[in-house]
């Protein structure tokens, strides 16, 4: 699958064609002034549901470790924050910076619990095989653990009682994911975003940098490519 877009420019033609396709990465690079989040906005305006942002300015910090609202809210959001994305104001302002943490969150659990329940009713039906088959596949925060570990974060986060995410150091007792510091909040926002969306979806991912260093950033968006190779991604950076 591929995603076009049609960019206005002054010359020669007056338009400029992008092709983005699964499994490839395309980089916008430029200063700052140029328009480069502006050109994102004119990505989400023209994408469909198929797209999910994920912008340089939004909220990192989580008010707790659990989903705060149910999956009929849950599915309301992701329309609202859908809608308000094609809107121009949403290049400089967003209205769902908190829900955006909190859905990140909630799609992470649930794609936990939904692998568990595939489980359990191939075990009640008897049927071993589709158990050994879903059992290979790696679940979310096995998943997350992994990539985590591989871009230099020395965190393990797994989701406990009450489907609060907690999170441990070097074997350190758990705590809540809402204390980690800024760039583990980041990093955790930005795996699950990935790890979560549908196949095929279009990740627009507004300066990652801005609040990873990179030595973080580089390896773990680079593991977040190779674990989604059904997706297509495209990368803005100062």
């Amino acid at each position: 699958m591929s995603f076009s877009f049609t960019i206005p420019i002054e010359e020669p033609t007056g338009t400029l064609q992008l092709t983005v396709n699964t499994g490839q990465m395309l980089f916008i690079l430029g200063a700052n002034g140029t328009g480069k989040s502006s050109l994102m906005q004119l990505f989400t305006s023209a994408g469909s549901e198929k797209t999910r942002r994920i912008t340089a300015h939004r909220q990192t910090w989580f008010r707790s470790g659990s989903p705060e609202f149910t999956g009929t809210q849950r599915a309301e959001y992701g329309q609202n924050m859908f809608h308000h994305d094609q809107q121009v104001n949403s290049r400089w302002k967003d209205d769902y910076s908190g829900q955006r943490a909190q859905v990140a969150i909630y799609d992470l659990i649930n794609s936990e619990n939904m692998r568990a329940r595939e489980i359990t009713r191939a075990v009640d039906a008897k049927k071993i095989g589709e158990v050994d088959r879903l059992s290979t596949k790696e679940g979310a925060f096995l998943i997350l653990n992994r990539l985590l570990r591989l871009a230099n974060l020395d965190i393990i986060v797994s989701v406990e009682a009450n489907d609060e995410i907690m999170a441990s150091r070097s074997g350190s007792k758990r705590y809540s994911i809402a204390r980690l510091s800024d760039g583990e909040r980041n990093a955790i926002l930005i795996a699950a975003n990935v790890l979560t969306v549908p196949a095929k979806t279009l990740l627009l991912i507004d300066e990652p940098e801005r609040h990873l260093h990179r030595s973080i950033v580089s390896p773990l968006l680079s593991l977040l490519l190779k674990e989604r190779p059904d997706c297509a991604f495209n990368r803005i950076h100062a």
